[in-house]
């Protein structure tokens, strides 16, 4: 009988840590954790069968919630509708709502903020199927491990300058699931109905603690200006008497002119044309013109180069470009007089 009492103690030691692994963390809240063990044995010829039950556990609600930042923008002064994307998730046990709130932390302030639910149309950027924010009920219930696509939109002011910035941080507050009632900790010891643990960690935004039931990030509005970036360099590439060693500017060398264009800021650079004079006492090489190292025509013909004109002067239309355009290099050959 001893050996089977111990075989029992054994089995009931071994099967303890075993149900508690099959609960992960993840268990939603107001599920009852029950336990039984169960002893059979022989007491003589008759089985006897015995169990023993602990008290009811009720998986309590772990409040956690992640606001992360997904993007910043670079905008214009006056320009509108500009996006902060965020997206907000349900990091505990249990549905919830979230209050959210768009703060100013540093820089300029923008104007006409707003909060809305990107429904993904376009994301990243206000359309007219995204969702205004209005309070807590307005996105509804949030189940676990699911997420909110959140946009801030503001306005930039005209007055804005190059080189603004301005600092928004959304808040998301943890708010009863079908309310818009701010979710409260439970205090002091376990009860027996589903208390609240608040497990968050601690935000951007000022006062914004581990534990407090709220999280946040912030974005960044940037203000750059559209703005054409013009480099030119000269290179001495032949000379009459060094040939291409070591050549140097004496009459009759060839200078190789280099005009390099590029786009900074936001925006469009429309129909941009370069032109640049040949310079005193030397000659246009003819049909040395070239963009981005294929040649050009000196005539006023179909293609965007032309040489022409007293003073003679190089023209090259690069159409449009913005900052996502590859730089453009312009060439040609002059001689020395």
């Amino acid at each position: 009988m001893t050996k089977k009492i111990a075989t029992i103690a054994l089995l009931l030691a071994l099967c303890y840590p075993l149900t508690q692994a099959a609960y992960a963390a993840g268990t939603p809240s107001g599920t009852d954790i029950s336990n039984t063990a169960t002893a059979t044995y022989n007491d003589g010829a008759t089985p006897v069968t015995k169990t023993a039950s602990a008290p009811n556990i009720v998986v309590d609600n772990k409040v956690n919630l992640t606001v992360t930042k997904n993007g910043d923008a670079t905008v214009l002064p006056g320009s509108t509708d500009q996006a902060l994307v965020f997206s907000v998730k349900n990091e505990g046990n249990t549905t919830q709502r979230y209050a959210l709130d768009a703060t100013n932390s540093a820089g300029i302030v923008m104007d006409n903020v707003r909060i809305f639910l990107d429904n993904g149309t376009t994301p990243g950027v206000l359309d007219a199927g995204d969702t205004l924010y209005v309070n807590a009920a307005t996105f509804g219930d949030v189940d676990a491990d699911d997420s909110l696509a959140i946009l801030i939109i503001a306005d930039t002011p005209a007055g804005a300058v190059s080189g603004d910035i301005s600092d928004y941080q959304l808040v998301a507050t943890t708010v009863d699931a079908g309310t818009t009632t701010v979710t409260t900790a439970t205090v002091g010891p376990n009860t027996a109905g589903v208390d609240v643990i608040f497990a968050d960690n601690a935000g951007s935004a000022a006062g914004d603690t581990t534990r407090d039931g709220k999280h946040s990030s912030e974005g960044t509005y940037t203000v750059n200006l559209l703005s054409l970036v013009l480099n030119k360099s000269v290179v001495i590439t032949w000379d009459p008497t060094n040939l291409f060693v070591t050549p140097k500017a004496i009459p009759g060398a060839i200078l190789t002119y280099s005009i390099k264009a590029s786009i900074t800021g936001v925006g469009t650079a429309a129909d941009v044309v370069i032109t640049d004079e040949i310079p005193d006492n030397s000659t246009y090489v003819v049909s040395s013109l070239k963009l981005n190292g294929a040649p050009l025509s000196d005539g006023a013909d179909l293609d965007v180069g032309s040489v022409a004109g007293a003073p003679v002067t190089v023209t090259v239309g690069l159409g449009d470009l913005t900052n996502a355009s590859p730089e453009q290099t312009i060439t040609f050959d002059v001689t020395i007089n």
